[in-house]
């Protein structure tokens, strides 16, 4: 009995040896197809307009802090995440969303009795920061995109501002960062690490942004059909190396407590501004 298994452990130990190369050499094949790209390098589409929010436009347990400033995303995001936003919910938020993402008015009126009882510990991510904006065309049928990108914590941030972060830091493994002092301190440490997340928006007919199929949108519209590209400006890094590419750029940042906004354009010398600083993209 004994040997007969000691010879159907050999057997299985030959056969595993020959079947993982295999395994090791399909993973492989699979990973090396991927090729990634940076939004700017997709011939598919045409960059519109990019923006920076150098500080972030932030919300808390989806709840936009800022008061004087919308951005053109803000209705399509509150539709979809914010009910409170809307003085009747279920009745404005489906001409903020496109079809194939709105739900039922009974849905919707659920979704909002459920987020009024809803208390901050209740969200697992309850701290967004967005940090940049990118609109784009899409050259086949001439639809207009934008892509929000954002970075989502457990925990707040309260001095987050993306031009003070070391950008170099995004190259350094992370467990050579933590063997760092300094780096311990760093209020930043969890951005180098976290990936970005990429919501999407649709221009409709009314010039209105809503919010479309995140998933159909990367797939269908920024990969092309492709799903062996990667878009590069998952992280901030990446997006600050697109701007270093851009003709221009609209940056924006916090005074005092309000936001301005400056177009910039990067030089052999340096960024530079381009007209006086505003309160509106």
């Amino acid at each position: 009995m004994i040997l007969r298994n000691m010879k159907e452990i050999n057997k299985l130990i030959f056969k595993l040896l020959i079947t993982l190369p295999i395994f090791a050499i399909g993973q492989s094949s699979s990973i090396s197809s991927i090729t990634t790209k940076s939004f700017d390098k997709l011939d598919n589409i045409k960059i519109d307009k990019v923006v920076y929010y150098e500080s972030p436009y932030t919300m808390i347990a989806h709840k936009p802090i800022e008061t004087t400033y919308l951005p053109s995303w803000y209705w399509g995001y509150c539709a979809n995440n914010y009910p409170l936003a809307f003085k009747n919910y279920a009745a404005e938020a489906k001409s903020f969303m496109f079809s194939s993402t709105s739900d039922s008015e009974t849905k919707l009126k659920a979704y909002e009795t459920k987020f009024k009882s809803l208390k901050l510990e209740d969200f697992p991510m309850p701290y967004v920061y967005c940090y940049g904006e990118i609109y784009f065309t899409d050259k086949k049928t001439k639809k207009q995109y934008l892509a929000l990108l954002a970075y989502e914590f457990e925990k707040e941030s309260p001095n987050m501002e993306f031009n003070k972060i070391d950008i170099q830091k995004f190259k350094v493994p992370k467990d050579i960062r933590f063997k760092n002092s300094k780096t311990k301190s760093d209020a930043f440490t969890k951005v180098y690490d976290a990936p970005t997340f990429t919501s999407y928006y649709i221009l409709d007919g009314d010039g209105v942004y809503k919010k479309g199929d995140t998933v159909e949108i990367r797939k269908n519209v920024v990969q092309n059909g492709n799903s062996n590209i990667m878009i590069r400006e998952s992280r901030l890094d990446y997006f600050l190396d697109m701007l270093k590419r851009s003709p221009n750029y609209i940056s924006s940042y916090i005074v005092n407590g309000e936001r301005f906004f400056e177009t910039k354009k990067q030089t052999p010398k340096g960024v530079i501004s381009l007209g006086e600083k505003r309160k509106q993209p």
